[in-house]
């Protein structure tokens, strides 16, 4: 095996060199030349671009080339989420399923009658924590509140029920599994805890244990049962709560200290329990705003052509002075009609023009002194229907709709949720 030694220059030590020949070496630090003896001299260091790089740069292409075809053939995978501090992934809140939900649609007082919607969700605690949450929403905005009110922590194990009920002036209370008593305070927009009012009742303190939604045709009452099972009927715009025997034999005789006169709209059927034709009775009476009343039973007409004939029953009206009624449209009828609105500047009526099943159900207006038409739509308008300050709203289950803007009723209702 042949030694290579190192080649210096023999006058200065340099190791940097060329050669003119075969057998002559030229320094090029003193630039001497000298003869070479015939021990091979060293080969000079690979370039970079010399076959052994050259070999190694060939090598790492096609590895690269075998890892993407692998890449390419691999199954994809789902994308993995970025790791989250703990602190952050513990704050996260979870999903709540709500299982129960009412709706209540107000014209808001405190706020010169705009449109308002209150909504009451309950969840069983299946997903989420479990218990009852208010909310709002501004149609004006179309927005909800971003913070909701937490009412109770739990939903009752036995009667499980969310109840509104609206007062003639406009105030607001809800009913939550028969047991809690809210009023909404319009104000701060938030739920009170009415629990004071009936605790203040004399009958009624601490005696409490069932609480219902009362009937229309009691006016302004909240039914309640106490714990002798006494039913009582709680007035609280007047601080009342009596037993029926009591409430039928004071309200012929109960005034308001506001009571006043006032028109009422309702239709008169043609015979007891009959879907026939209806008349649109005209009625008066004395208004007892919040105080007790009575309104049982129904009318009656009868008679063909001009002559007709309204017609009492024994206790229709009796409890709510009715001390006059009239034909308010005498030249129509009407077929499974109801009042929809009723107050001293406008008087909405819903109903079908023939007794066909597939005549169209219509909406309308009419001027309560006059009994002019001043609109009609057709189309399904079933629901709760409220007048506010910008124009009518109605809530249909979990849906609203605007359907006039002001005075003008819209050619389409507007949907807003």
């Amino acid at each position: 095996m042949t030694t290579v030694r190192p080649l210096s220059c023999p006058h200065c030590g340099g190791k940097e060199f060329s050669f003119p020949d075969k057998r002559r070496c030229r320094c090029l630090s003193c630039n001497s030349e000298f003869l070479l003896d015939e021990t091979p001299r060293p080969s000079p260091a690979r370039s970079p671009n010399g076959t052994r790089p050259r070999r190694l740069t060939a090598l790492c292409f096609l590895l690269l080339l075998l890892a993407g075809v692998f890449y390419l053939l691999a199954p994809a995978r789902a994308p993995q989420p970025t790791p989250q501090p703990a602190r952050q992934r513990a704050v996260t809140p979870a999903a709540v399923t709500y299982e129960l939900q009412q709706f209540a649609l107000a014209a808001d007082p405190a706020h010169a009658g705009a449109p308002l919607v209150l909504r009451v969700r309950g969840s069983l605690g299946k997903k989420g924590p479990g218990g009852y949450v208010a909310d709002s929403y501004d149609p004006r905005t179309q927005t909800w509140s971003k913070e909701p009110q937490r009412l109770q922590d739990s939903v009752g194990k036995g009667t499980r029920e969310i109840r509104f009920q609206t007062m003639s002036d406009g105030s607001l209370f809800l009913i939550l599994d028969k047991s809690r008593l809210f009023f909404f305070d319009f104000a701060a927009r938030e739920w009170v805890d009415a629990r004071p009012l009936l605790e203040r009742q004399p009958q009624l303190a601490g005696a409490v244990v069932q609480i219902e939604a009362g009937y229309a045709n009691e006016g302004d009452a909240l039914r309640v049962m106490t714990a002798d099972g006494t039913r009582r009927y709680f007035y609280p715009g007047v601080d009342l709560a009596p037993t029926y025997d009591e409430l039928t034999r004071m309200v012929a005789d109960y005034r308001h200290p506001q009571a006043e006169r006032r028109y009422g709209f309702t239709f008169a059927r043609k015979g007891a329990g009959t879907s026939g034709p209806q008349q649109l009775i005209r009625y008066a009476f004395l208004d007892n705003k919040t105080g007790p009343r009575l309104f049982g039973g129904y009318l009656e007409w009868d008679g063909e052509g001009q002559t007709r004939h309204v017609k009492r029953h024994a206790h229709i009206f009796r409890q709510a002075h009715l001390e006059a009624t009239e034909f308010f449209t005498p030249d129509r009828v009407y077929y499974r009609a109801s009042v929809a609105w009723a107050d001293k500047e406008d008087l909405i009526i819903r109903f079908r023009p023939t007794p066909h099943p597939d005549a169209p159900s219509l909406l309308q207006c009419l001027d309560p002194e006059s009994a002019a038409v001043r609109w009609t739509l057709q189309g399904a308008y079933d629901g709760v229907l409220v007048k506010t300050a910008d124009g009518l709203y109605l809530l249909r289950g979990a849906k609203l709709y605007r359907i006039s803007e002001g005075q003008q009723p819209l050619a389409e209702p507007q949907r807003l949720f």
